[in-house]
């Protein structure tokens, strides 16, 4: 039985029909009694345990969430989104290298699953590998041009890396797309001061203040942009 399958099956039994509703009306407990009724009257209908696991995870009951995912992970071993939806639950439980190892097994089975290379750049980065954080994030770039935010995560990688060409391309990019956005702006300017690009960067720093004169950040680029300008006469 495939995925499409389970799913047509899904929303074929009654307690599911249910348990929709009650979910949209946020009676998310009564949800979980539906669901739990739908896997008793027909056990192979295992798709409920992902659909009890989220409630929970959004709930903030991760143990529960994480019980019923590693149940629908067992019983869903082809299925590449239970284990992604654990290793998010992994992830707010602060177990970072469960939740990368979980990722990683998400890309085993679906390189192409897109948000788990994304996240899992996020927590590469978090555990302190900014090089395979940097390497999903250009992954995700290159098969998205439209995924704004990796721009923002690949140019923070790069500058921690010292790629500040590549960092202020990335972010050019990023502001380009968003123009009203004071902090790309702000690590642009980041960039280009990294690059001795002082009029480029006092540029940078000037729109984010103009977008928030209140950004710290553009602030103090701005007065170092123009101290090394100073140092230079």
């Amino acid at each position: 039985m495939d995925e499409l399958d389970l799913i047509r099956f899904d929303s074929e039994n009654p307690h599911i029909l249910t348990a929709y509703k009650f979910e949209a009306r946020g009676r998310y407990l009564d949800a979980v009694n539906e669901y739990l009724r739908a896997i008793e009257e027909e056990p192979k209908l295992v798709i409920v345990y992902k659909h009890i696991g989220n409630i929970y995870y959004r709930l903030g009951q991760l143990s529960k969430a994480e019980h019923y995912l590693l149940l629908a992970v067992e019983k869903m071993p082809e299925f590449p989104t239970p284990r992604f939806e654990l290793a998010m639950c992994y992830y707010r439980q602060a177990r970072v290298k469960k939740a990368i190892d979980m990722l990683l097994n998400v890309l085993e089975l679906d390189n192409n699953f897109l948000l788990a290379h994304y996240w899992l750049g996020i927590l590469y980065y978090q555990y302190g590998l900014p090089c395979k954080a940097r390497d999903e994030f250009r992954y995700v770039v290159t098969e998205n041009q439209e995924f704004t935010i990796a721009y923002y995560h690949l140019g923070v990688a790069n500058l921690r890396l010292g790629n500040f060409e590549e960092a202020a391309t990335n972010f050019t990019k990023l502001t380009s797309v968003n123009p009203d956005s004071p902090i790309a702006h702000a690590l642009l300017g980041d960039a280009y001061l990294s690059l001795d690009k002082k009029i480029e960067a006092r540029r940078s720093y000037k729109i984010a203040l103009e977008l928030d004169p209140d950004d710290k950040k553009a602030q103090n680029g701005l007065l170092l942009a123009l101290e090394m300008n100073d140092n230079l006469m």
